[in-house]
């Protein structure tokens, strides 16, 4: 199946420590930062912190340091000065109040795969994987930590209560930063985002104080949890979600000439636009380089149903059958799948990409497809990309269960729109010269496409972060009008702006 593929704000005094670590018996006798001006952590402040952790404490003299400091991307390489990989939400309110009372910034970190390098950093790094316990509470109901893998959520859901949850494809991914942010995936038709299968959250402030946001108890943060992304409001520890009915998915894939890009783009964003499309089924429609460099140059439309088998080729029809675009002839796939992961067992791979994201609420321009066929081809004709550094531009369905929820009933907006779409460049062995070169080809590709797709208005996806765009870009595209209501929460429950990264909600 098709997988996914800010810094935050250097903390306003550094963390310079003298003979903590000798004191630990650590041998750190280095300040983490040269200028070494701000905060100063005695040994003993240090110590005590430690002693207070259930969990772990790993400095830059721990051998597990050099793993534990990374996150998926390897765009970015932070050198935290601490990690602490908590244990429960205590350990978490322990390391609030740490990094608050001592002016170092937090990094919260679920899965690592921040787009933009927000769960790494210079200052205390929060680490949530050892927090992802699955635990069914009966009637279709589980308490989910934010630290669970996907993977380990598909699982845990299907042997308790023969249940799933719609949610994204990447098997590593923290559940934490997905559900926060909106999470798509290939039974948002039927089922809407993961945020909207959320009935509750416990969130630790930037006082330390622990919450429960629920619609009985504080409605307003538990509706702004729910699409504000993660690290601008508190920590959630753990979610309270009503799963759905495991359905097999059959997967059908099928294979249309590049030459007929923008035939392709506007068959599958008109039968979206028609309602033809069922609730049962999701539909991707991929262009990348693995395809474009077939001969003939190809694309793949790619179909998730939930529906009978006749169900799924009845849908395949609309797109390839009488009024649709003849697939080509000899490609094209189709298999069972148990959930929407690509393997249960799956170990993070860490990758090297620069990703974009668009969401499109109407029929993009007819020469869309023109501009993707260019760029796919410029990118498989250029010799500095090798044939495994990877490039895709993934368009997926909206609609269904997804706009059955108002704009403005959770923060996430965009519950109008037609497709979404994701924006990918790898490379599998980075040089100078060719991270230079992926990123001229994503930038350029962006700026051709993107004002294509939003002729019937601009929106981008918070957890398909982009660094690239200004603060007045960020603010509107993620959130659109409910941004000031955003704001109003934020200074409610931070009004220090102690959670301040590069893309967090501004005071």
């Amino acid at each position: 199946m098709i997988g996914r593929r800010a810094f935050l704000r250097r903390s306003g005094g550094t963390l310079a420590v003298g003979a903590a670590g000798a004191a630990l018996g650590m041998g750190w006798t280095r300040s983490a930062s040269a200028d070494c001006t701000g905060a100063t952590i005695t040994d003993g402040v240090l110590s005590r912190f430690r002693s207070r952790i259930q969990g772990s404490v790993i400095l830059p003299v721990d051998t597990q340091y050099a793993t534990a400091r990374l996150g998926f991307n390897r765009r970015f390489d932070p050198y935290p000065v601490i990690i602490v990989r908590a244990a429960g939400t205590a350990d978490v309110a322990r390391t609030i109040e740490f990094a608050r009372t001592n002016g170092i910034t937090l990094a919260i970190r679920s899965g690592g795969h921040s787009y933009i390098g927000a769960s790494g950093g210079s200052g205390v790094v929060l680490d949530l994987s050892a927090m992802n316990s699955i635990a069914s509470l009966g009637n279709g109901h589980f308490q989910i930590g934010a630290g669970a893998q996907l993977q380990q959520v598909y699982g845990a859901l299907r042997c308790q209560e023969n249940m799933t949850i719609p949610c994204g494809s990447c098997d590593t991914v923290g559940f934490g930063g997905i559900a926060q942010g909106g999470g798509f995936g290939y039974l948002q038709q039927a089922h809407g985002i993961t945020l909207d299968r959320v009935r509750s959250a416990r969130v630790v402030l930037a006082d330390g104080t622990v919450v429960d946001a629920s619609p009985e108890a504080d409605a307003d943060l538990f509706w702004a949890i729910r699409g504000a992304g993660g690290g601008s409001l508190g920590v959630v520890t753990d979610f309270t979600v009503e799963a759905v009915p495991y359905k097999t998915i059959h997967v059908i894939g099928w294979y249309w000439p590049l030459a007929s890009a923008g035939e392709a783009l506007d068959r599958f964003a008109s039968l979206q636009e028609s309602g033809a499309v069922p609730r049962s089924a999701t539909v991707a429609l991929v262009f990348n380089n693995g395809a474009a460099s077939l001969a003939p140059a190809q694309c793949v439309c790619v179909l998730f149903s939930t529906g009978t088998l006749a169900e799924a080729e009845a849908t395949k029809q609309l797109f390839v059958g009488p009024g649709g675009i003849r697939a080509t002839p000899g490609l094209g796939f189709q298999y069972d799948a148990d959930s929407p992961a690509c393997d249960p067992h799956a170990v993070a791979q860490r990758d090297y990409y620069r990703a974009k994201s668009a969401i499109v609420y109407g029929q993009p321009a007819a020469d869309t497809g023109d501009y993707l066929r260019y760029w796919l081809e410029r990118r498989v004709a250029d010799p500095m990309f090798s044939p495994s550094d990877s490039a895709t531009v993934n368009f997926l369905t909206f609609g269904g269960a997804v706009s059955d929820v108002g704009p403005s009933d959770t923060a996430f907006p965009h519950r109008d729109a037609l497709l979404e779409v994701q924006f990918l460049g790898y490379l599998q062995n980075p040089t100078t010269q060719s991270i230079r070169k992926n990123q001229a080809w994503i930038q350029g590709l962006y700026a051709d496409v993107f004002p294509r797709l939003s002729v019937h208005g601009e929106g981008c996806y918070v957890n398909y972060c982009d660094d690239d765009l200004t603060e007045a870009q960020w603010t509107s595209r993620y959130w659109g009008a409910n941004y000031p209501r955003l704001q109003v929460t934020k200074r409610r429950v931070d009004p220090a702006d102690f959670f301040h990264g590069k893309q967090t909600i501004r005071l």
